[in-house]
Parts: C-alpha cells; structure tokens; sequence
C-alpha cells in the first residue's frame, strides 16, 4: 500500500459524482463529551483543503442506492463522523446526529478523461474540506457504463481520522456495499462493531487536564525542544540546508515521493535480522535510514518526531478516528558499527520516550507556550495485518493526502505491507532536498539487497558483519 498524493493515481475517465452528506439543523443534539487537546489544536491550526483520504475501485456497475446506503451506514457506524463542534460564548462544545438522520445527497460534476476526472475529485475534495464545519468527510466516484467497475473515493479532515482509519475503509465500505446490494436493511449496515472516537477523545481531555509543567511528558519534551538552546522548537532534517533555513511567507507545495525498497523477501530478511537481535522492525526500518544518512552524509546524530497510536484497547482497534500521538527521538548512533547495532540504539530511543505518548502534546504545548510545528518526523506502520489488506491490490487502493506546502519540512512513512517495504515521503521542493532524499531511499533499498545477499550466500544465516 503506498501513501501518495492523487496526482499520482490512475484515475479513469467517466462521469464524476460528488457525494456530500446531509443532516437537517433541527436533528443535531448537545454532547457533553470533551474534545481531545490535539482536535483543539487542529481546529487553531488547520487550514481548509487540508485533507487524507483513500480511494479504489469496486467491481461490477455502479448501483447509486446501493451505494448511497454503504456511505451513510459507514458514517453511522462511526461517531467521529457524525459529529461536530460548534463555538459558543463559552467556548467549543460537540453536538452529534443519530445514524439515521445522515443523507447523501449525489449531484454530477460532469463527464471527464482521466486527467480532467482526477482535477475534478481534487478540487472537490480541496473545496469541500473544513476542519470548522460538518460534514468532515465526502465522497465521489467515477463511472462508466460501458466499463465494468467504478472508482471511489473519499476525503476527511485529519480531526476526524488518521492513517490507519484510511486502510480501514476499504474493506468496511466494500463490504458494507456488497452488503447493501444484497438487500440487507439500513439498520443492520450501521450497527457499532467499534468504540466511540468521541468516547476516546474524552478520556484524552481527562489525561490532559490533569497535566501540568511538572509532568514527566512536558519535562521530556522541554528538554528535547530546547535542546539546540534558545526558543523551543522542533529539530531539523540532520542535513544541513535542508530544512534549517528561514520559512518563506508563502511556501511552494512539497515534492512528493513513493518508493518501494524491497519486495516481501528483502522484508522478510529485515525481520529475521530484527527477531534474532531483539528489536521490532520499526527500529530496523528506521535504523536503515540512520545507516545510510551516516554513509551518506556523516550523520551520526539525529532528533525526530516519532507519531505512535494511540489505540489501546480492542474495541478501539478498528475504529475510525484520529488516535494518534507524538513522541520525541533522540538518536546517537556514534560507535554503532553494524545495522542491527544500530538497530538496538533506534529501539532504546524509541523505549525512552514511548509512554509519552499517552500524554498528548498538544497538552504539552500549551503548557510550554510552543506555537511550532513539526520540521522532520518518521512514521512507521505494518499494514499486513489490517482487515481487507490480501485485497488491496485487487481493488487497487491506495491511501492519499493533499499536497501540502512548507519550505521546512521532511517527512517519511515507512511502511511493511504484503507486497514488501516502502517508504513515502513529502519534503522540500528543491535541488538539495531532491538529492538528498533520493539518495537515502536509493540507499535504503541498497541495503536491504545487501541483507538479501547475505542472506542468500549464507545458506540461510545472517552475517552481521556483511552489512
């Protein structure tokens, strides 16, 4: 599964349907539950157009009742969708609509070829996304009745939904729609099989309050963002003249990449040599890249935001929401001769900080008065596991997000899937940064070959020392 923008999407040509959902004022009710720190720090950040989303295709004809119930038992389904927070004088408050006062309301945004039907979903999604104002996700489709199967596709706020709840949908909404067209009722489609993200957020805001400058969190963070000295801020791209330079006022938008490094083998090889020394392969993944950024350019200490889930129990597991906090890393990989021993440092880094993220930085922010962002940040997500994924390829989905702009940022998702390991990332849209992150995902997959040869010309044991 790759992570890209839409511009990078084989979208087909055919008529182009938007479909938005609906909900009568008088329907709406009070909700006392609280948002989390990080809802409210996106609403006073968060700019509109700003989304993620994900998009496939599904076989067969495209039956719009069908459909149009699939959408608004999903939605049901979830409450993070079908809720809002509206300001008041005293301040932000929730008020949320039962499963089935949601509509979806269809209209044509007119016939297209490919290219005009991939301008068209992105400047509707771009239109059509407010983190300020419901509905927080929409949808469109592209079909064709002289072809067999439609694409479909839906954008969200990030306040309402992370990565992993962008994987989730596909195979919830087909199975909701092949549900549908079997006949089943709109009341059995909607029924919870989740926790409540609005139940999740509450219990975050109760961990926040209770947060103060003497938390353990907010100490660790102070120390980590002051730690170049002077005003907090987030650490840069460690390569100079990346990111460490003045931000224009108006950024261009960010240069975007995918690439797989290896197929399921180069994957496999990077897990036994994980397994045998003791790490998870989150710490391979991102020992890999300090690897090559110490070959390449001398690198031998890095600082980066790590995100990390927050979904800790099973009712929450396959929910859609936004569960997702930050932790700080700080990686010294001076004397650490070998890939697994470096390795060991990414995941004592990593177990450092790792319970911080039960703490939510927003929280933390607001207690250290920080109004910076992120500069340089690594994810890591196994996706081989998730409900639908032996489909993916089937379906031809991919996860996407609109293009952002920002001249100080470089971010990497790393990701395990069933087809191998890949890496996305969006960075500065220069000369300099062009190269330099080519050359670490180019060196990346080098290494990863070079696992496999030693792999292959050791009948099956690791040589350590060949890399």
């Amino acid at each position: 599964m790759e992570y890209t923008e839409l511009s990078a999407y084989d979208v087909p040509s055919g008529e182009v349907t938007a479909w938005i959902p609906a909900a009568e004022p008088a329907v709406w009710v009070d909700d006392e539950r609280g948002l989390s720190h990080n809802h409210e720090q996106h609403l006073d950040t968060a700019e509109a157009g700003s989304w993620i989303g994900s998009i496939m295709r599904l076989p067969g004809q495209l039956d719009t009742d069908a459909l149009s119930l699939a959408l608004r038992a999903w939605m049901g389904r979830h409450e993070a969708l079908r809720g809002t927070v509206v300001e008041s004088a005293t301040g932000r408050h929730r008020r949320r609509v039962a499963p089935e006062q949601v509509s979806m309301e269809a209209s044509s945004l007119g016939r297209f070829d490919g290219e005009g039907a991939r301008s068209s979903i992105a400047g509707f999604l771009t239109e059509n996304i407010d983190p300020t104002a419901w509905p927080y996700v929409v949808f469109a489709t592209v079909s064709d009745p002289g072809t067999d199967g439609f694409t479909l596709a839906f954008g969200a706020d990030h306040g309402v939904m992370d990565a992993y709840s962008q994987l989730l949908w596909f195979e919830e909404i087909a199975s909701l729609y092949e549900r549908a067209l079997a006949g089943e009722p709109f009341q059995a489609l909607a029924a919870a099989t989740t926790g409540s993200h609005i139940d999740h957020s509450d219990q975050e805001r109760i961990t926040g309050k209770a947060m103060s400058l003497e938390s353990e969190s907010v100490r660790v963070w102070r120390d980590w963002l002051t730690s170049a000295g002077g005003t907090p801020r987030f650490a840069d791209f460690p390569v100079p003249g990346i990111t460490d330079v003045p931000a224009s006022e108006a950024p261009l938008p960010q240069a975007s990449l995918s690439q797989w490094l290896g197929d399921p083998h180069h994957a496999r090889f990077l897990g036994e040599l994980c397994k045998r020394e003791g790490v998870g392969f989150q710490a391979g993944m991102m020992g890999a890249m300090a690897y090559v950024l110490r070959a390449q350019h001398g690198v031998e200490r890095m600082r980066f935001v790590a995100p990390m889930h927050t979904r800790y129990t099973a009712e929450h597991a396959t929910a859609i929401g936004w569960y997702v906090g930050l932790v700080p890393v700080t990686l010294d990989i001076a004397g650490a001769a070998t890939l697994p021993e470096v390795a060991g440092r990414v995941q004592a880094a990593l177990d450092e900080t790792r319970s911080l993220v039960r703490q939510p930085f927003a929280r933390v922010a607001d207690l250290l008065d920080v109004d910076d962002a992120p500069h340089f940040v690594v994810t890591f997500v196994d996706t081989r596991f998730i409900p639908g994924a032996e489909r993916w390829n089937e379906w031809q989905g991919r996860t996407l997000r609109a293009s952002v702009c920002a001249d100080d940022e470089v971010y990497l998702w790393l990701v395990r899937d069933r087809d191998g390991v890949n890496v996305s990332t969006r960075y500065p849209e220069t000369v300099a940064a062009e190269r330099v992150v080519r050359g670490l995902l180019g060196g990346m997959s080098e290494l990863l070959e070079e696992l496999a040869q030693a792999q292959l010309s050791t009948a099956g044991r690791f040589s350590t020392e060949a890399v």
